[in-house]
């Protein structure tokens, strides 16, 4: 930084050459002051000394706009001559750069359920290649450079192609199917076992309960009452009709007295879907 002296003749120009400059002192702080300087053209830098320029690029983030922008800059050595900015167009580096500001796209729950989802499916036999997560998400968002464009990434279906995606679903699907013919959404959390949460009548006349990865991992089940709090939680279906469904029969008996609750819950019949 520098402070035209007074007697300068040049002022108001963008670009000029400090020819004599000076350090003065003044109460303690010293100031650069130039005191003669002469006005230049940009132009003229862009004829005369190509040695010294140079152009470059480089990606921001535009908050007040939610998206990532490229800046293209001509420069003297540090000076620069020109400056434009535009949207930036589809790369890796503007993808990274999205979802670094990106808080909850795509949802991280999302995420951490397909990674438990792989590791189960590669612990259990799965052929499945090693997929780089991250890599995948900067694959499937690099067609957007705005958080409006990135919202409408379908990254459920981007980060899988279709083989995976089939292997996944068959050896650890989203959702199993109960003897009543309800779907019911499999839990999937790190350092649990999976599990489904559903009515305690759903399971009905079933010794054991649904199992992923081709019948090697049972699912834990939450059997709920009818106010869907869970009111066992075991993977031993057999154990628990014959263990504890007698006094978790009365205790419901007395709660819900208009639910039908057959005295051998081993053998009894599920009410149909959507029926109490």
């Amino acid at each position: 930084a520098a402070q035209l002296a007074r007697e300068s003749a040049v002022r108001e120009a963008p670009l000029m050459v400090a020819v004599d400059a000076e350090e003065r002192r003044d109460a303690g702080r010293s100031r650069a002051v130039v005191r003669l300087a002469s006005a230049i053209e940009a132009g003229w830098l862009l004829d005369l000394q190509a040695d010294y320029l140079r152009e470059e690029s480089q990606l921001v983030w535009e908050e007040s706009r939610e998206r990532v922008e490229e800046i293209n800059r001509v420069l003297y050595e540090k000076i620069v001559l020109e400056e434009s900015w535009r949207p930036a167009p589809p790369s890796p580096a503007a993808a990274r750069m999205l979802l670094d500001h990106a808080q909850g796209i795509p949802d991280p729950a999302i995420i951490a359920e397909l990674k438990v989802r792989l590791a189960l499916a590669k612990k259990y036999g799965s052929a499945l290649a090693d997929l780089d997560l991250q890599a995948a998400l900067v694959a499937a968002a690099e067609g957007a450079t705005s958080l409006a464009a990135l919202r409408k990434v379908d990254f459920a279906s981007a980060l899988l192609d279709g083989r995976t995606r089939a292997l996944l679903d068959r050896l650890a699907p989203e959702t199993v199917a109960l003897a009543n013919g309800r779907k019911v959404r499999v839990e999937y959390i790190e350092g649990q076992p999976p599990a489904i949460h559903s009515r305690l009548q759903d399971f009905f006349g079933a010794a054991r309960g649904p199992s992923i990865c081709d019948g090697k991992v049972p699912l834990t089940l939450h059997l709920l009452a009818p106010n869907g709090r869970a009111q066992q939680v075991t993977q031993d279906l057999a154990g628990f009709w014959e263990r504890h469904y007698p006094a978790v029969r009365k205790e419901l008996m007395r709660k819900y007295p208009r639910h039908s609750w057959p005295e051998n819950g081993a053998t009894a019949t599920p009410p149909p879907q959507g029926k109490r």
